[in-house]
């Protein structure tokens, strides 16, 4: 048949809802992301320290399991915020090279092929746009940090009995309430250097800089200075700082008296409101290039 005695008509199929458009976008990305056996490979290694900690609670508490072991009855190290703040931080460190890997291929090969102005050109705004792409790093990090560690928590509640659970519910609070800090700080940070590296892997080599090379300047400023306040320059020490005091671990971490911790709870506002504000000036549906 000839394309000119085509009769087109109009979509009349199911529409996705307005307020869940933004998963097509995840459910894309989760696709693509698991297509690569290295990547999954390093996910399913991001849930060893959880089967380690698993296997601790349990051998901990069970007699059996230590007869059969052959080890002390009595665990050296406790079972306490101390320990689930240090498990968490094990979890983190995992959950920031599993997003150096894959947060710049997110975001990155969009802007470095001209398609974000495709996608805006649908029933989509810029916010569910980013949000698609935000949505798949906090669903990865949440199984790599605080699910696993309030499973542990359940775990050491159940095997522990007369009411230890309900006596240390502020560290099922805390678990919670410090992931997702590191979430919504990793996510903005990683999705703000995607869109204006372009590249994937100068996108990473920036997240790399960030959080490892830019430290170093915060300690050569304490040290030339003679200053404290060069440390609010490394991210990674402003969260361990908020965390041991959502924790109540302070006696474990030597330099918990440093810096003030709403110091460290200004830094990390600062930097989110900086990556907001970057994403905001380059989340563009066209783009403007001079020469």
């Amino acid at each position: 048949m000839a394309v000119y005695k085509r009769t087109y008509k109009a979509y009349t199929g199911a529409l996705t809802p307005q307020w869940s458009r933004f998963l097509v976008l995840s459910r894309f990305s989760f696709a693509t992301l698991f297509d690569s056996r290295l990547f999954t490979a390093f996910t399913v290694l991001c849930f060893v320290p959880f089967l380690i900690g698993f296997a601790f609670i349990y051998i901990s508490h069970s007699l059996t399991a230590q007869l059969v072991l052959g080890v002390s009855t009595r665990s050296p190290i406790p079972i306490d915020n101390a320990w689930f703040e240090l498990y968490l931080t094990v979890q983190s460190w995992l959950g920031f090279f599993l997003t150096a890997w894959c947060a710049p291929g997110l975001i990155a090969q969009d802007f470095a092929n001209s398609a974000l102005p495709l996608y805006l050109s649908r029933p989509l705004s810029r916010p569910e746009y980013l949000l698609g792409k935000i949505t798949v790093l906090a669903a990865l990090l949440s199984c790599v940090t605080w699910i696993p560690a309030l499973v542990l928590f359940l775990l050491q509640a159940e095997m522990e009995g007369h009411g230890w659970g309900w006596d240390n519910i502020q560290i099922a609070g805390a678990i919670f309430a410090s992931a997702w800090l590191f979430i919504a700080l990793i996510s903005l940070v990683s999705m703000a250097l995607s869109v204006w590296m372009k590249w994937r892997l100068t996108a990473t080599a920036a997240m790399l800089a960030v959080f490892f090379v830019v430290p170093g300047f915060g300690l050569a400023i304490d040290q030339v200075l003679r200053v404290h306040w060069g440390r609010l320059l490394n991210l990674p020490f402003d969260l361990m700082l908020i965390w041991i005091h959502m924790f109540g671990a302070q006696d474990r971490f030597r330099e918990a008296g440093v810096l003030p911790v709403w110091e460290a709870w200004a830094m990390v506002f600062m930097v989110c409101w900086l990556a907001v504000l970057l994403l905001n000036n380059r989340l563009r549906a066209k783009e403007v290039i001079r020469g």
